[in-house]
C-alpha cells in the first residue's frame, strides 16, 4: 500500500496514572516525549494526521503545529476503546483505505519500520512485534475497521492483534514509557529516528 493510502492516528488521551504527572509533556532529549513519534510521522504524505487526545489537553497544541488534525476524546476514562472508536470515526470521513495506530508514549519508533508496515499492508491487519507481544503500531486495512469500533474498554485492540500477522521491529524500538523510572533510563538510551519519513 501507498502511504497516501493511509491515515495516520498518535493515540494521546490517556491518564499516565503510573506516571504520576503530564506523561506526554516529559521532557526527553530537550523535547515533549509525546512528539517523538508524531514528529517521526509527520513527514509521510498520507491521507490525514490525527492526534487523539484529551480535551486542553497540553500536547495538542504540539500536534496541531506538526500539521496533525486534534480529535478531543472527553471519555477517556473509559478506556482506549474510546480512543480507538475515535480514530476510526476520524479516518471514516477520509478516503484513507488503511489506518496506521501509533502509540504518542513510543519515542523510539524507526522509519524504516514504520514504511515497512505499510508497504506490507493488503488486506491483513499487521502489529509490530520485536521479541514479544504483538502490538502497537499496527496498521488496519479499512475492511477490519469495525474490529475497532466493537473494542471495548482499555484493553483496546489487545485481542485483535494477538491474532495479527507480525511484522519484526528493531529491538528496542518498541520501548514505550510508562513511569518515571522508564523515562530516567531511556535517557540513556539512542532515540528513533527523528528524521521526516
Amino acid at each position: 500500500m501507498e502511504a497516501k493510502q493511509v491515515a495516520i492516528i498518535i493515540l494521546a488521551a490517556g491518564h499516565a496514572r503510573r506516571f504520576g504527572s503530564d506523561k506526554l509533556m516529559a521532557d526527553l532529549d530537550g523535547a515533549p516525549l509525546g512528539i517523538r513519534a508524531a514528529r517521526n510521522l509527520a513527514g509521510i504524505d498520507a491521507a490525514a494526521h490525527f492526534a487523539v487526545c484529551q480535551p486542553g489537553a497540553a500536547i495538542a497544541p504540539h500536534y496541531a503545529d506538526l500539521g496533525y488534525d486534534i480529535v478531543e476524546n472527553p471519555n477517556a476514562d473509559l478506556g482506549l476503546s474510546a480512543s480507538l472508536h475515535l480514530a476510526v470515526g476520524a479516518a471514516a470521513k477520509t478516503k484513507a483505505q488503511a489506518l496506521l495506530i501509533v502509540l504518542a508514549d513510543m519515542p523510539f519508533l524507526v522509519a524504516s519500520h514504520i514504511d515497512a508496515l505499510i508497504a506490507a499492508c493488503d488486506y491483513d491487519i499487521i502489529a509490530s512485534v520485536d521479541g514479544g507481544q504483538s502490538m502497537p503500531p499496527a496498521i488496519f486495512p479499512r475492511s477490519t475497521w469495525p474490529l475497532l469500533l466493537d473494542t471495548k474498554g482499555d484493553a483496546g485492540a489487545r485481542i485483535i492483534l494477538s491474532q495479527a500477522r507480525n511484522l519484526a521491529a528493531p529491538i528496542g524500538s518498541l520501548r514505550d514509557i510508562d513511569t518515571p523510572d522508564d523515562l530516567a533510563a531511556s535517557k540513556s538510551l539512542p532515540l528513533g529516528i527523528d528524521h521526516a519519513l
